[in-house]
């Protein structure tokens, strides 16, 4: 689901290219994907009877949703899990994959799944609200997991601009740029296929990204885009570092499948077509 999104772009054209074990199918509110559907106007039938044409669906990676960036109604968040929830368990679907955010996290490093959500946004509270009608699925068949994912290499404000004007990076007191939890596009699609085939029930919450973390400096220089420092402003200090502890994940999918560099991501942007 949310084929047509940044995100979603940047997976598929992966897994056109690498198609995954499990067939793949594309949803999106638009033409152009396998399914036309709107969850909250058009309710379940439509992925009932999609689902039936296809023979039953594994499982749904429901990448769909406002984000900052999109100007979208952050207030539909909730509600587009419920529908999708509702739809796929009319749907017989067994597994959900829902993102989620690392904005639902107060500022800090290493943070956890087990550490109390402490938005700092609308788009972070949105996020929380979605994670709590997910956590409703609890003890049904259904098994639901909020991926709460990092910055994507490529699909975010650093990497996915396409200005050529120079980047402007705070410099903090230590000299250094921001640090940050991110993870390639062609890495996460194989994070994802993992979780899609993996045998146990998963957690209500996962932290998704790669490691080790990265400072945004050195993500410009591999990409070779041009960027300029700028003094941190008081306000930003606490941003410094805001990074995850993605233990859970890598207890499931490997410590080896996390594994990444800044180098390693701009390989995969340049592999995709998606940086020059």
């Amino acid at each position: 689901m949310g084929a047509s999104g940044r995100v979603g772009s940047l997976l598929l054209q992966h897994w056109r290219s690498a198609p995954p074990i499990i067939p793949l199918r594309t949803q999106s509110r638009g033409e152009r994907f396998d399914l036309k559907w709107s969850p909250i106007i058009d309710g379940p039938d439509p992925l009932c009877r999609f689902a039936d044409r296809q023979g039953g669906l594994s499982g749904i990676i429901a990448l769909s949703g406002a984000t900052p960036s999109t100007r979208g109604n952050l207030s539909e968040t909730a509600l587009l899990a419920d529908a999708v929830l509702s739809a796929a368990v009319k749907a017989g679907v067994p597994r959900v994959l829902f993102t989620s955010s690392s904005a639902v996290y107060a500022l800090g490093e290493n943070l956890s799944e087990s550490d109390e959500p402490a938005p700092t946004s609308d788009y972070g509270q949105a996020k929380v609200d979605m994670e709590s009608v997910v956590a409703q699925s609890a003890g049904t068949t259904l098994d639901a997991c909020c991926l709460r994912i990092g910055n994507v290499a490529g699909a975010d404000a650093l990497l996915g601009r396409k200005s050529n004007t120079p980047v402007l990076l705070d410099r903090f007191p230590d000299g250094h740029g921001p640090r940050r939890s991110y993870i390639g596009p062609i890495q996460l699609a194989k994070v994802l296929e993992r979780l899609m085939l993996h045998p146990a029930r998963l957690p209500l919450v996962l932290n998704v990204a790669a490691e080790p973390p990265v400072r945004m400096s050195d993500l410009l220089q591999a990409a070779g885009l041009p960027w300029e420092w700028v003094p941190a402003p008081e306000e930003r200090l606490k941003t410094q570092s805001i990074t995850l502890d993605c233990t859970g994940l890598a207890k499931i999918t490997g410590k080896a499948s996390l594994a990444a560099s800044p180098a390693s991501m701009i390989a995969e942007l340049r592999k995709l077509g998606a940086l020059a």
